[in-house]
C-alpha cells in the first residue's frame, strides 16, 4: 500500500511538472515580451505618417523584421499571444513588463538626445 501510494505522489508530481511547460513552438514570456515591445515602436512609428500603400507594403516589411530579429513566425507569434491571452492576468504581467521595458528604452533615448542636441527625434 506505501509503495502505491509513493507511485500515484510521483505521477500527480510528475504530471504537474509537465503543466508549466510550454506547449511545442511556443515562445517564451521573456522573449514575448521583447518581440511585444518591439511591435509597439513599430505601431507608434506608423502612426506618425500618412497612410499610404507603399506605408502599407513597408509596414508589412518591418513587422517581418521584427519577426525575423527574434527568430520566429508571424503564426507562432499569434499562437503565442493566443495562448498567453487564455491566462489574463499573465497576460497583464507580461504587458506591465513590456511598458516598463518601453518606458525604460525611451529614458535611454531622451538621455542621449540630451547629451546630443543635433539628433532629431
Amino acid at each position: 500500500m506505501k509503495g502505491f501510494k509513493l507511485f500515484i505522489f510521483g505521477l500527480l508530481l510528475i504530471t504537474a511538472c509537465k503543466d508549466n511547460e510550454l506547449p511545442k513552438d511556443l515562445i517564451t514570456e521573456q522573449k514575448m515580451i521583447r518581440i511585444i515591445a518591439d511591435l509597439h515602436i513599430i505601431d507608434g512609428y506608423m502612426a506618425t505618417l500618412v497612410y499610404t500603400d507603399s506605408l502599407r507594403i513597408n509596414g508589412k516589411n518591418y513587422y517581418a523584421t521584427v519577426y525575423k530579429s527574434h527568430n520566429t513566425t508571424r503564426a507562432q507569434y499569434e499562437k503565442s499571444l493566443k495562448y498567453y491571452s487564455m491566462d489574463p492576468v499573465r497576460l497583464d504581467s507580461m504587458y506591465n513588463r513590456v511598458e516598463k521595458l518601453l518606458t525604460d528604452k525611451e529614458r535611454k533615448l531622451n538621455k542621449i538626445q540630451l547629451k546630443n542636441p543635433e539628433i532629431k527625434q
